[in-house]
């Protein structure tokens, strides 16, 4: 028993060999504000040990823990919940086969500065724990390679490109670890951002122009349409703040949304300013003002625009 526990030695001495190949079955969200994303996901490990070979005519069933196995461990796991037994099944020649049935949440470090016309590349590093490279090699199953499903539960991303990649994997403290890494990539809808994010921000600063168009002799409109509209985008900020983690750069859609705060307060400075001529008897310098903002804020409310998503 104790012999059948240690590592299976070749006879010219390399690693062992551990066949890989995963499956993603579903995604049931990605969350930029939590940094993970939530998974259900398979895997089939292979490696053989000559060891357990038997005389079949079936598959023996054993329990993980009877038999050398190299430890295989998720890294960047948040919580989750196996669907499948610590057992393996082996072959008449010996050919051990475990599979693992995953689903929870993974973390995954992401660079937001592009939010919300970003994309990422989301991994599942597996590692062989305990073990170096060149003990344990984990490579691609010859037979099948790893994919992904075609309908996905998440309904803001488009993901693609899933892969199985052999990888040496680095922790914390520099150890190197053999691992295999399962990735794909996402990139995220901007249209679903266009339409519940972008468009209400638009249409609020555009609100705030309203101004421009009431004679500057009715004061109680003016404040009334420009405080409105301030308080409107203080809403707006409070429902946006818990859709992105609190991170120390800014996004496009951060540039965009402080552009349009400062042209909200730039209008109410504006009003404030022409009822203060209006109030003095300046209402023709009023007026002219009125009229030159009508086309100088949409003109700076297109560069914000530019300001925030191209530059």
């Amino acid at each position: 028993m104790q012999a059948a526990l240690s590592r299976p030695v070749t006879e010219d001495g390399k690693a062992t060999e551990v066949e890989v190949v995963g499956a993603v079955l579903d995604i049931d969200k990605i969350d930029s504000a939590e940094q993970n994303f939530t998974l259900n996901f398979y895997a089939i490990f292979r490696w053989m040990d000559p060891r357990l070979a038997h005389d079949g005519p079936g598959s023996d069933i054993r329990s993980l823990s009877e038999v050398w196995n190299p430890r295989l461990t998720i890294i960047n796991t948040q919580k989750y919940w196996e669907n499948t037994r610590d057992e393996v099944e082996i072959s008449p020649a010996g050919l051990v086969t475990y599979r693992l049935h995953v689903f929870g949440d993974f973390s995954q470090p992401l660079d937001l500065r592009e939010f919300p016309q970003d994309r990422h590349v989301f991994e599942v590093p597996v590692v062989a724990a305990g073990y170096r490279p060149h003990e344990v090699a984990l490579i691609p199953d010859p037979r099948v390679d790893s994919f992904i499903a075609e309908k996905l539960s998440v309904a803001d991303w488009k993901i693609s490109n899933m892969q199985g990649t052999p990888r040496e994997v680095t922790l914390a403290n520099g150890l190197k670890l053999p691992g295999f890494v399962f990735s794909f990539e996402g990139r995220r809808l901007v249209h679903h951002y266009v339409i519940k994010a972008i468009t209400p921000l638009v249409l609020i600063v555009m609100m705030s122009w309203v101004v421009f168009w009431i004679d500057p002799k009715q004061v109680p409109n003016q404040l009334g349409v420009a405080v409105t509209t301030v308080l409107t985008l203080i809403a707006y900020h409070i429902a946006l703040s818990g859709r992105l983690p609190e991170i120390p750069y800014l996004t496009h859609m951060d540039k965009f949304l402080f552009s349009s705060t400062v042209l909200v307060f730039m209008a109410l400075i504006e009003v404030v300013v022409t009822s203060h001529l209006s109030s003095t008897d300046q209402l023709v310098k009023a007026r002219r003002l009125d009229r030159t903002a009508r086309w100088l804020f949409p003109l700076l409310f297109v560069s914000a625009l530019a300001f925030s998503f191209l530059v």
